[in-house]
């Protein structure tokens, strides 16, 4: 498999595994059909969209727009989502349109609302703060026929497909059936992700007895992790070293427009 085999997100996420695919593919279980996709931690959806080849996919994110936004594509036809967006795309000269968005949007939650503040915020990365509240500025930028081509891919795979079951709960609440491959790719506590604002050292620590958990319960899984960021070492390494951890070669300076990040990434396995 080469990057050219798979669909990139409509929806730019910092530590988005798109480019890492073709590596956390190959260690994916063969046998698809003997499991369910569990999607734990679904962001931007690179793995999902991209892992058709599993008969029932479970797609979680605590972010609940954004789930909302994928049960929106599996439900309404492309014709409809495609008239909804343009009739609300803002100009990317338009900054107070966006602000007034934002305000409207950390009010309603609306789904639609939140796609195009991400099409039209700074380097479209999402943030939040504390509470929730969507606080990116404004980029200058809109809803596109580059990002339009991304969707209408995205939107391909998802609508109908009720194959697959979007759902939005706290990782820790989620109901895991037995015969499951669930993939986790958490915030990573020693980043700086602007979508990180709910993750602690709390949810941190309750990650790895989950991860305890799926084991003891015989549950394949696989993290995505880093070992080191910014000359910051992963305190929790050691909480790994029963499982396969995986050394996963990527150059994050090449996408990187903060300089040299020195980060080196993992994948850990139970199998």
């Amino acid at each position: 498999m080469n990057i050219d085999e798979f669909m990139p997100s409509p929806l730019n996420y910092t530590g988005s595994k798109f480019n890492l695919l073709p590596q956390l593919k190959k260690y994916f279980p063969k046998n698809h059909k003997d499991y369910t996709l569990v999607d734990l931690f679904a962001g931007g959806g690179s793995v999902f969209a991209n892992s058709q080849e599993f008969d029932s996919i479970i797609v979680n994110d605590y972010i609940r727009p954004l789930i909302q936004f994928y049960r929106y594509l599996q439900t309404t036809p492309w014709k409809i989502v495609l008239e909804e967006i343009n009739k609300r795309n803002i100009s990317k000269t338009d900054q107070e349109a966006y602000l007034n968005l934002r305000s409207q949007f950390n009010v309603t939650k609306n789904h639609i609302d939140f796609f195009l503040l991400v099409c039209s915020c700074t380097n479209n990365m999402m943030r939040f703060n504390k509470k929730l509240q969507f606080n990116q500025t404004f980029g200058k930028r809109n809803f596109n026929p580059s990002t339009e081509k991304k969707l209408k891919q995205y939107h391909d795979v998802i609508y109908a497909n009720y194959n697959i079951q979007f759902l939005s709960e706290n990782f820790i609440d989620l109901e895991i059936p037995e015969n499951s491959f669930v993939y986790l790719d958490p915030p990573y506590l020693i980043t700086e992700a602007g979508y990180n604002a709910y993750w602690g050292k709390d949810l941190e620590k309750k990650l790895y007895e989950y991860l305890s958990d799926l084991n003891s319960r015989g549950i394949k899984f696989m993290l995505s992790n880093v070992a080191e960021h910014k000359g910051k070492v992963n305190p929790y390494l050691d909480k790994l070293q029963n499982y396969n951890i995986i050394d996963i070669p990527y150059d994050y300076n090449k996408v990187s427009r903060a300089g040299k990040s020195n980060s080196k990434e993992i994948i850990v396995i139970n199998y």
